[in-house]
């Protein structure tokens, strides 16, 4: 199973991937603990003592600046993330939190092989399909270091697993309140002053493909969450027009991959359509 799944663990959701390579479990456990082999496929470098409680620090400045010259998205500027080492069980299980959310790493032995079970659980629904597309990416590389040979797909210059992420596991449909407003509930690892001066800037809004919207009735709410932004948006012009509807789901997907990244990656609003066609 090469795609992630999302599903949910202790109320929370959570993306799942499972890999089954022909190595060992000591070969595939190397891979996915070992600083110097991690960062052949891991988003960042994953500085500290593997020990249970052991901080960690995720040193993605290589990664960022490799991702920025070759025109890819990245994570935006700003503090590196840091977590805590929850399990460490050789050669079966390494967990850590990273930020606000956790990672487990799970190996078990498939015959000759192995079986490998990566798990994130998440801090919102809404950041699934990107980091669903991002880890799709990361699992490509890793599939490269333990079996050998070139990854499977070529690079995702055009993001269409970024756009498949979205058809499985796009953010929710926003919430009508039937005084013809919907709110939509969205979360960032960005910090809450970032997201601001993009949300009040209404001139800077064609950055993420909202220029044209400037005038319409919106209203944010924004508060820190413990490693970055949780945000709802309300609109307060929707009424019954599921076009319109649509349109700002879209508009806040381009925003999400806007503020982690600093590009705009359109969409199209018509995936959304008949769900808010239903929901009016």
């Amino acid at each position: 199973m090469k795609d992630g799944r999302l599903i949910t663990i202790d109320g929370r959701p959570a993306l799942r991937f499972e890999r089954r390579y022909r190595q060992p479990v000591e070969r595939v456990w190397r891979a996915v603990t070992e600083p110097e082999e991690m960062a052949e496929w891991f988003p960042a470098q994953v500085l500290g003592e593997r020990a249970v409680g052991a901080p960690l620090t995720f040193d993605d400045d290589a990664q960022r600046a490799a991702a920025n010259e070759a025109g890819e998205p990245t994570r935006a500027e700003g503090p590196m993330f840091t977590g805590t080492v929850v399990t460490y069980d050789p050669p079966q299980v390494f967990s850590f939190t990273w930020g606000d959310e956790l990672l487990r790493i799970e190996l078990m032995p498939d015959g000759d092989g192995t079986l490998l079970r990566f798990t994130q659980v998440l801090s919102h629904q809404s950041v699934a399909a990107r980091n669903g597309a991002g880890w799709h990416m990361c699992l490509l590389e890793l599939d490269r270091l333990v079996e050998g040979g070139a990854p499977e797909t070529e690079a995702d210059e055009d993001f269409g697993i970024y756009h498949e992420y979205l058809d499985r596991m796009g953010p929710e449909l926003g919430e009508p309140d039937g005084d013809g407003a919907i709110t939509w509930d969205r979360a960032t690892h960005v910090e809450p002053e970032k997201v601001l001066s993009v949300l009040e800037d209404r001139s800077g809004w064609s950055a993420w493909g909202a220029g044209d919207h400037t005038g319409e009735p919106v209203r944010w709410d924004v508060e820190p969450a413990e490693m970055g932004t949780r945000y709802r948006v309300r609109h307060e012009g929707i009424g019954d027009d599921a076009e319109l509807a649509a349109t700002w789901h879209a508009l806040l997907t381009q925003l999400d991959m806007y503020l982690a990244a600093q590009m705009l990656i359109p969409v199209d609003a018509e995936r959304w359509l008949p769900g808010y066609r239903a929901l009016l």
